[in-house]
C-alpha cells in the first residue's frame, strides 16, 4: 500500500515544543504514515532528527516576521509539498502556522493542521498586534482543517478571541515518554555547577524569556534567606544575561547556579527536591510533566493549561503569577514538609501514567489523522489492536 505522507513544520525552537515534535517524529505508526520535517536552517537537533530517520527540509524561516526570508520559505515549501504530494502539513507553533498554511494553500495541500503550543496573545503585548494577530488567524483559520491546543484552556482561549468553531478545535494533552526517566539520576551535574553538597535542590527548567517569569523565580529566592537549599536554572534564551545579573544584584551569586541548556534532563530532574515553573503564560508545560514522572514535587504558576494537570495541595501547590512572596511561601512550604512534598509527588507520578503518557498522546494524533483523510475522502482507514491498516478505500 501507498504510505500517507506527514511533513511536520516548526518554527525556530528548544525546549517543550521540540521535543513534542521528536516524539511524535519518533512514534508515529510508519506502517501507516511516512513522516517528515521541515526546519529552521538554524536547527540545533539536526543530529536528533536524522537518528530517528525521517526526511529533512531546511528553511530560512525566522521566529519573527521577516518578509524576505518567510516569502523565501513560503515558496521552498510549496514546491515541496506539490512535488512530493505530501497529503498532511502539521505546523508547530503560530509562525510556523503562518507560512505552512500559506504554502499548503498555494500546493494544495489536502490536510491542514496547526498544534497550538503556548498562547497565541501574550499579555504585554500591544492591543494593536493582538487585534492584527487575531484578524490573522480569523482568516488563516479558514484554510485549516483542524487546530489543536495542548490544554483545554488554550481551546477556550482560541473558541473566545477568534470566534472559531468549536468542533474545528482538539486538544490533545501533550505526553511523557516515561521510559526516559528510569535512568539513575545524574549527581554529577551539581558538582560540575559547583552547587554546596549540603541542602536541597530546588530547579527551574524553562526558556529564559520573558513569558517563563524567571525573574518572579529570583525575587522569591531572595526572600528566602534563611533557608539552605540551592537553587539551579536550567535552560537558555534572550534573557540569559540579564537575568544573571539581576541574580547578582539580589546577592543570589552563591545560591542561584545557572547551568544553561541541557540535553539530558531527565537524568537531572529526579537530582531535584522540587520543581517550581514561575510562568506568566503557558500551554501545557512537557517540563512539568517531566517533574512529575521523575517523582519531583511541583510549584507552578495558576496560567494555562497548568491548572489541568496541577491540582494544588494534591498533585502540586499552585500561586498566582508575578507574585514572588507567594511564590517564596510554596517552596518553603515543601522545604518544609517533606511529609506533603512526598505525598504530593506520588499523586502527581500517578496522574502522569493514567492521563499524559508519549502513547495516549500518539493514539490520539494517529485518531486525528484518520478521521480528517476519512473527511477528505482521501481513504478510508481501519486499524487493528497492531495498528497495521486493513482497508485502503
Amino acid at each position: 500500500m501507498t504510505k500517507i505522507r506527514v511533513l511536520h513544520l516548526i518554527r525556530p525552537a528548544d525546549g517543550g515544543m521540540k521535543n513534542h515534535l521528536l516524539d511524535l517524529l519518533r512514534f508515529t505508526n510508519r506502517k501507516v504514515f511516512q513522516v517528515e520535517v521541515a526546519v529552521p536552517e538554524t536547527c540545533s537537533y539536526k543530529t536528533e532528527l536524522k537518528e530517528i530517520g525521517v526526511n529533512i527540509l531546511t528553511l530560512p524561516l525566522k521566529g519573527k516576521i521577516c518578509l524576505q526570508e518567510d516569502w523565501q520559505t513560503i515558496w521552498k515549501l510549496s514546491r515541496y509539498l506539490k512535488r512530493h504530494n505530501i497529503t498532511i502539513i502539521h505546523t508547530h507553533g503560530s509562525k510556523a502556522a503562518l507560512v505552512g498554511r500559506i504554502a499548503a494553500l498555494v500546493a494544495k495541500t489536502p490536510v491542514v493542521l496547526f498544534t497550538v503550543h503556548n498562547s497565541i496573545f501574550y499579555d504585554h503585548w500591544p492591543q494593536f498586534i493582538k487585534r492584527i494577530l487575531s484578524f490573522t488567524e480569523k482568516l488563516m483559520s479558514q484554510c485549516t482543517t483542524r487546530i489543536i491546543t495542548v490544554s483545554n484552556q488554550l481551546r477556550n482561549q482560541i473558541i473566545e478571541m477568534e470566534n472559531i468553531p468549536k468542533e474545528k478545535i482538539i486538544t490533545i494533552y501533550n505526553g511523557i515518554n516515561t521510559s526516559k526517566f528510569k535512568h539513575s539520576p545524574s549527581r554529577s551535574f551539581l558538582q560540575s555547577l559547583g552547587v554546596p553538597p549540603v541542602g536541597k535542590v530546588v530547579g527551574v527548567v524553562a526558556r529564559l524569556a520573558t513569558q517563563k517569569g524567571i525573574i518572579h523565580f529570583l525575587k522569591a529566592v531572595s526572600l528566602m534567606k534563611e533557608y539552605q537549599a540551592n537553587f539551579v536554572i536550567i535552560g537558555d534564551g534572550p534573557l540569559r544575561e540579564s537575568l544573571k545579573k539581576e541574580s547578582e544584584n539580589l546577592g543570589l551569586k552563591n545560591r542561584v547556579f545557572f547551568a544553561g541548556y541541557r540535553s539530558d534532563v531527565y537524568q537531572i530532574m529526579p537530582v531535584m527536591d522540587i520543581f517550581v515553573l514561575p510562568s506568566e503564560t503557558e500551554g501545557l508545560p512537557l517540563t512539568i510533566l517531566e517533574a512529575m514522572t521523575a517523582g519531583v514535587p511541583v510549584v507552578a504558576t495558576r496560567v494555562g493549561g497548568v491548572t489541568e494537570v496541577v491540582e494544588n495541595q494534591k498533585t502540586g501547590l499552585l500561586v498566582q503569577p508575578k507574585d514572588p512572596h507567594s511564590l517564596a511561601l510554596a517552596i518553603a512550604q515543601l522545604l518544609e514538609d517533606e511529609k506533603l512534598a512526598k505525598e504530593i509527588a506520588g499523586a502527581a507520578k500517578q496522574l502522569i501514567e493514567e492521563k499524559f503518557t508519549v502513547e495516549k498522546m500518539i493514539d490520539e494524533t494517529m485518531d486525528l489523522y484518520q478521521q480528517v483523510l476519512k473527511e477528505k475522502e482521501i481513504l478510508s482507514v481501519k486499524y487493528n489492536q497492531q495498528n497495521i491498516l486493513l482497508d485502503n478505500g
